[in-house]
């Protein structure tokens, strides 16, 4: 067993440099080409009891600054007044496009326009998951690219830019951008300031976020090994999605349509990529209790175990070295596995006394990596346009070391019983409730109430 805790830690220590060196020395900000043709874009936006967050999200792609584009917002069957809301904010008409037939969905009840805002569309089908509205947004959507969107995410003015320019480069096929916790921001001349504060729980996935893309997704995309585009903010060709038959019903459609999109690539012998974007964001409500926290992140576990026992044995032949490496070591082993060995070795140390200077030790080197990875992580976030203030990073950084001996090991703990729920069934929506109170639209003001 202690073999095992050598090995783990030594892939671990190796992971943390590739998270150090990558980000640090390989990110470049890439300058806005106002110049370039506008591809066109569809905005897909499911919606399942969402009454209380969609004006949010309205609010948002009205300041958008980009022309070419339409947005389907789809109504899965909510039992609460979504669509009631959309017809009160968009004055919905009857509209007779015809779906493309290519994908599979529960059936459509209705294909609307709006009467005010001409380029919003919303479909009205029967309920049938997250996945499955997305696919039927897909089949009716005009744009060459689809552009995936949560409920409550909340599109920067300028993010469909920087999504057209990146897909200008013919080797890209799909990307993720930026997402950022809306609690806290606020719309000030023009510009979204950021600020460090609200509840314990919403600090630390303020901290969560920013480690996350800057340094994570960042080393990924240089090695064209991301695990997952994020569901809350993505981006793909239309005609890709066809090949790749859409979303699959499962409670991970986001981790899933990235691995496919991978297996694709390499049976196909393309040389394309998928990368993350981080100039293009968007803001996103997290949870603010640990009610609504734990049924996220179990979703987010179950998600994950749901595409390794998928993938697992397929990992070396469908797919190219680093998207196996990153999925298989950094994913599963160190993201999961290692959880279960963790707490043996801390329940051996503290019961036979044993091994507690090398359990220190390791803690010791956490603590260093965290702080280290974390100072890159906000030097990154200033970089691309992040807006809080020198003092707010360093509270932040202040505020990890609690972090990491309170939130993360609550994550400890909804990963271990995450992966023993995924084996329950359930692959519903796993609805985590809003509130709607943060917006960053032209017509409202963020703040964290």
């Amino acid at each position: 067993m202690y073999y095992v805790l050598y090995l783990t830690t030594a892939s671990f220590l190796l992971f943390q440099v590739l998270y150090t060196v990558v980000p640090l020395l390989y990110s470049k900000v890439k300058k806005l080409d106002p110049a370039l043709d506008e591809k066109s874009l569809s905005v897909l936006v499911p919606a399942y009891n969402e009454e209380r967050t969609i004006q949010n999200c309205l609010d948002a792609m009205d300041g958008l600054n980009y022309r070419n584009h339409e947005i389907i917002i789809v109504n899965d069957g909510s039992k609460d007044r979504t669509f009631e809301r959309l017809q009160e904010l968009l004055d919905l008409r009857i509209n007779y496009r015809k779906p493309n037939q290519r994908l599979k969905y529960k059936r459509v009840r209705g294909f609307y326009q709006s009467a005010l805002y001409p380029h919003i569309y919303v479909i009205d089908k029967l309920n049938g998951g997250k996945a499955d509205s997305l696919n039927a947004g897909i089949d009716y959507a005009d744009g060459d690219i689809v552009i995936t969107l949560d409920a409550d995410s909340m599109l920067e003015a300028n993010s469909l830019k920087y999504v057209n320019q990146y897909f200008h480069d013919p080797s890209i096929v799909a990307l993720g951008g930026t997402v950022k916790i809306v609690q806290g921001a606020k719309r000030k001349d023009g510009e979204i300031h950021e600020s460090f504060t609200g509840k314990g729980i919403v600090r630390s996935q303020m901290i969560s976020y920013i480690h996350s893309f800057y340094v994570r997704k960042l080393t990924q995309s240089y090695f064209n090994s991301i695990v997952v585009i994020s569901g809350a903010f993505g981006a793909f060709y239309r005609e890709l999605m066809y090949e790749v038959n859409g979303f699959r019903s499962t409670v991970g459609e986001d981790i899933d349509i990235t691995l496919k999109i991978h297996e694709y690539i390499k049976a196909n012998k393309l040389k394309q990529r998928l990368v993350y974007a981080p100039e293009a964001v968007c803001f996103t409500e997290c949870p603010e209790d640990m009610k609504n926290f734990y049924k996220q992140r179990i979703r987010w576990q179950k998600a994950f175990v749901d595409c390794i026992l998928i993938y697992w044995s397929k990992l070396s032949r469908s797919f190219k070295p680093g998207i196996s490496v990153f999925f298989a070591i950094d994913g599963f082993i160190l993201g999961t596995l290692t959880v279960f060995t963790t707490v043996f070795h801390l329940i051996d140390a503290a019961f036979s006394g044993s091994n507690l200077f090398i359990a220190f030790l390791l803690f010791i080197i956490t603590i260093i990596i965290n702080a280290v990875q974390l100072g890159i992580s906000f030097l990154l976030c200033r970089k691309y346009g992040g807006h809080f203030t020198l003092w707010e990073y360093v509270k932040m950084l202040a505020f990890s070391q609690y972090d990491l001996i309170s939130y993360r090991l609550v994550l400890m703990y909804i990963n271990v019983i995450g992966t023993f729920k995924y084996f329950d069934n359930d692959n519903g929506w796993g609805f985590v409730e809003r509130k709607g109170v943060a917006s960053i639209g032209r017509n409202t003001s963020a703040s964290a109430r």
